[in-house]
Formats: C-alpha cells, sequence, structure tokens
C-alpha cells in the first residue's frame, strides 16, 4: 500500500463529494521497481505515471532419455529463469519535447529521463526488486524494453513494456527415474563447480633471482674463457706464420748461394 499525491486525481475525488472516492483516490496498491543491491539499495530508478500491466511467467524443462521396450523416462528437471513483463505509462508535459515534466502530477521525471534510465539499465548488470500487492519478487535484472505512443492516448502518454529476468544463484536438479537405484542428487553437490581448471606451462617455468645470479655468473665464466681461448689461438697462429716466415728466408738464401755456386763452375 501506498500514497498517491496525484493531484487532478485527488481534485476530481474532492469535487465528487463523496469520502470514499476521496480515500481511493490518495490508496494505492503498491507497486514498484526498486535497487536491490548497491549504495541505491530500497530507491526506485524511476517512478511511473501508473503501472497498466504486470505479466508473470515461469517455466522449467524436463529431460527425458529412451529405455528398453521403446518406454522414455524423466531424470532431470531445469529450472529456467522466471520473467516479469511489466507495461507502465509515463505522462509528460507536451508532445514536443520529451524533457519537460509533468508539473500537474507532481513529478520530476520527464519521459527523456526515464527512457535514459532504462537504457542504463538494460546495459548494466544490476539486480531489482518488483514489488506487487501479492508478491515482491526478489533479484531480477531488465533484459529488454520497448516504448509507443498512441494517437488515443495523446502524444504527451509514453507506454513502456519492461521485461526482467530472473537473476538465479542455484540450479536444483531432482532425479526421478524409476530404473535409478541411487538417492537423489544433493543440492549442496550441486552448487560446486563441476570441472576445475589449472595453468599448466609444459615446457617453462618462472624464473626467480637465483636462476637469474646463476645466469650472470655463468655469462660472465663463458665470456672470460672466451677470451682466454681467443688470445692462446692469436699467440699460435702468429707463432705458426712467423716460423714459415724464417724457413722461407733460409730456404732462399740456401738456393741463392747453391745457384752461385753452380754457375761458378760452368764457367770455369
Amino acid at each position: 500500500m501506498r500514497f498517491s499525491l496525484n493531484q487532478a486525481t485527488v481534485l476530481n475525488a474532492v469535487r465528487g463529494g463523496g469520502l470514499l472516492s476521496v480515500v481511493n483516490s490518495v490508496l494505492a496498491p503498491g507497486y514498484g521497481v526498486y535497487y536491490a543491491s548497491g549504495a541505491s539499495v530500497g530507491t526506485k530508478p524511476f517512478s511511473p505515471t501508473s503501472f497498466v500491466v504486470i505479466e508473470v511467467g515461469g517455466e522449467a524443462s524436463i529431460t527425458t532419455a529412451p529405455i528398453e521396450r521403446g518406454g522414455y523416462t524423466s531424470f532431470n528437471k531445469v529450472q529456467r529463469p522466471a520473467e516479469l513483463h511489466i507495461t507502465f505509462t509515463v505522462e509528460g508535459w507536451t508532445g514536443f519535447s520529451g524533457g519537460l515534466t509533468n508539473l500537474t502530477n507532481l513529478t520530476l521525471t520527464s519521459r527523456s529521463d526515464v527512457l535514459a534510465t532504462l537504457e542504463t539499465m538494460r546495459t548494466t548488470a544490476e539486480v531489482y526488486d518488483i514489488e506487487t500487492p501479492d508478491k515482491t519478487y526478489s533479484s531480477y535484472d531488465l533484459t529488454k524494453y520497448d516504448y509507443r505512443i498512441r494517437s488515443d492516448g495523446g502524444p504527451t502518454l509514453l507506454t513502456v513494456t519492461a521485461v526482467f529476468q530472473d537473476v538465479q544463484d542455484v540450479a536444483e536438479v531432482t532425479v526421478s527415474s524409476e530404473t535409478s537405484q541411487a538417492d537423489t542428487t544433493n543440492n549442496q553437490i550441486t552448487q560446486g563447480a563441476s570441472a576445475k581448471t589449472e595453468l599448466v606451462t609444459s615446457s617453462t617455468s618462472g624464473s626467480t633471482l637465483s636462476d637469474v645470479k646463476k645466469a650472470i655468473s655463468g655469462v660472465q665464466r663463458s665470456a672470460s674463457e672466451l677470451v682466454g681461448n681467443i688470445a692462446d689461438k692469436v699467440s699460435s697462429a702468429v707463432e705458426d706464420v712467423t716460423k714459415p716466415l724464417g724457413e722461407v728466408t733460409v730456404s732462399a738464401t740456401q738456393k741463392l748461394d747453391a745457384a752461385v755456386k753452380q754457375l761458378a763452375r760452368r764457367l770455369t
């Protein structure tokens, strides 16, 4: 139950002169959409002029499997998220601009404000409580909306249909097969994950500070050994080059001496 401060309705009831009509105009059934979490919990994202239709639907799926002699048995039942279809109206000041609020209804919410709020609700993950006189539906999120302006309702009246879907936290599984000898599935077990994923790297592992120090020491040792080997090889190469040069010089002198002696013998 809530109080309605619709000025036009109250004035019409007063003009009618009936006490019961005045009470009925002030008291109205409780309908509303409220934030269910966060800093704004308990507040309304928008306040429509009136709620027209609220449709509630629930659905479940029963899985069947073939058995012997062409029969079938039901062994699993999956609950599907319930949906609420809410149709409400938002009345503006004029049909030429949706940003002007209808002050005659004592409201500061315009048609443009409601549409912007609905778009934010559709594109963000948030849960809401839907209040009705019969039941309050908890943890629902907006999945779809559409709006229209009808000629018979006037260009200032915006009619919106919003679809809210139940956000399920736990799925209940029931085994009802007559051929099954095991107990029904425990709901506490079904809450756990059915698979566990672990990050495994087969050929590589993370480096530690000790590994880095060993690598630097190995590089320094390898560089020192490399410099020593290069120096030894250069020294050996110089000796190898120097030795043949000396041998070539001696051999040429000996050959020249032998040639001179042979020429002298021929001339004499």
